[in-house]
């Protein structure tokens, strides 16, 4: 079996360090990005088994980027992991309730394999990235 490759995309330099040194120490090949445009341009040219993905990031957010991922034939069978404090700028935009709901059914249109809510529980991510990776040839 080959080594588990993940992209993690995240405007914050600490998330993508944090991200990258706890998957590195867990055997993962790791990637990372500061920005949707320089995800998409690692994914392209070295397509991951997984994505972790911020949402909202500056100039082109995480909806926009999943969306295009999914485009993308060669990231077909890329899993993809939402892992945001989004509902918490949701719930500050609008309010608790609806409208974090009608963001959770657009990302699940767009087929994002899971969503993880930051702060990121170490344990809780692991063991996510072993559920969106079970039965995958990696």
């Amino acid at each position: 079996m080959k080594e588990r490759n993940v992209l993690v995309i995240d405007d914050d330099a600490d998330v993508t360090r944090y991200l990258g040194t706890l998957l590195s120490d867990r055997g993962w090949s790791v990637s990372t990005a500061n920005s949707a445009e320089e995800g998409l341009a690692i994914a392209r040219e070295n397509p991951p088994d997984v994505v972790l993905l911020d949402l909202m990031m500056p100039e082109r957010g995480g909806l926009s980027t999943l969306v295009e991922l999914r485009k993308n034939s060669q990231l077909q069978s890329t899993r993809i992991v939402i892992v945001t404090g989004i509902e918490q700028e949701v719930h500050n935009i609008y309010g608790k309730g609806e409208h974090f709901d009608a963001y959770l059914r657009r990302l699940k249109r767009y087929r994002a394999d899971a969503y993880l809510e930051k702060p990121i529980d170490p344990e809780v991510l692991l063991s996510t990235l072993d559920e969106v990776t079970a039965g995958v040839e990696v």
